[in-house]
């Protein structure tokens, strides 16, 4: 028992693991937060997070790979969720959600759209706006493949374009070398390798300065995805041209000016296709940011995505 543990040094985690020791909330935790567990696609427990008032528009945001609904700290508090409802959730194989072992639960698209579907179904989404950011994007394209688009009011894509433009060009010799490197350390069996990439990535994921609390809790959440799951995620189909004729809800796209996996031309070539088709489409550029701009420049963000949440769910929007 607690009284009778032996009177060392112990770091404080531990302490509070066996004493329940009660800790106080990270920093970013909003007051109202609510928290449930959803029955994925093949029975995977999804961690669902919302916050807001339920019956106003929804906004559904998923997140990349290696992180947690917790990359959203900036949307799911503060002016985003006064004004709708907001909720986010941990990809299979991330932070606290189920992390089930075949390859195929991975490399399926129909299981990541289904994972989708089954968290709108769960919070009784009525037809939300769908964000995707990073990996997130191809399974916002996952879902418009196999749901369509009737039961969402529009798209919006940031820090990739969910594989509905070509491949980015190479990257330089040693940017690319630097990157394969670090792709073994993520697949590697050593946890300690695995710490190493994590670290190297949270480094990488913004062009500004983050501090080192955020980039600590980014590697710290890289290393709930096994290296397994991150293996698999990348033994499939990524190409999704085919799916832009059947877009037919408004999207923005965000653009991170130092963000090598966007190009800047890629998107606009997108947003005109997509206009020519008659979709309402918004690109905004955001010079000095990286790959994450809802947390590189989260106001400016919140702004203009709460403008476009509100747009697209006038009719007249459509």
């Amino acid at each position: 028992m607690c009284s009778s543990a032996p009177r060392q040094r112990i770091h404080g985690l531990m302490l509070a693991a066996i004493c329940g020791v009660a800790l106080s909330a990270p920093s970013w935790a909003a007051p109202g937060l609510r928290y449930q567990t959803v029955e994925g696609e093949g029975g995977v427990p999804l961690n669902v997070v919302s916050a807001g008032d339920p019956s106003r528009p929804a906004l559904l945001l998923v997140h990349g790979i290696g992180q947690s609904h917790v990359s959203f700290e900036a949307q799911l508090r503060g002016s985003i969720p006064a004004q709708f409802h907001v909720v986010s959730f941990d990809l299979r194989g991330h932070g606290n959600s189920g992390k089930p072992w075949n390859a195929t639960d991975y490399t399926d698209s129909a299981k990541w759209a289904g994972d989708v579907r089954r968290v709108i179904e769960a919070l009784g989404l009525r037809k939300p706006v769908l964000l995707g950011w990073s990996y997130g994007t191809l399974v916002v394209a996952d879902y418009l493949r196999h749901h369509g688009t009737n039961d969402l009011s529009g798209i919006v894509l940031t820090g990739a374009y969910g594989g509905l433009t070509p491949p980015p060009p190479p990257a330089p010799p040693a940017i690319a070398e630097r990157m394969a490197r670090n792709r073994e350390l993520q697949w590697s069996a050593d946890p300690l390798e695995n710490a190493a990439a994590a670290r190297a990535t949270a480094a990488q994921l913004t062009a500004r300065d983050m501090g080192d609390e955020w980039r600590a809790r980014a590697a710290q959440i890289a290393m709930m995805l096994p290296a397994y799951a991150r293996r698999h995620m990348f033994d499939r189909s990524l190409a999704n041209l085919d799916l832009i004729g059947k877009i037919d809800v408004p999207m923005m796209i965000v653009v991170g000016g130092k963000d090598l996996s966007t190009p800047e031309a890629a998107a606009r070539e997108l947003a005109a296709k997509l206009e020519r088709q008659g979709v309402r489409t918004v690109v905004s550029v955001y010079p000095d940011a990286g790959h994450s701009p809802f947390a590189e420049e989260p106001a400016r963000f919140n702004a203009e995505l709460a403008e476009f949440v509100r747009a697209v769910r006038d009719p007249s929007a459509r």
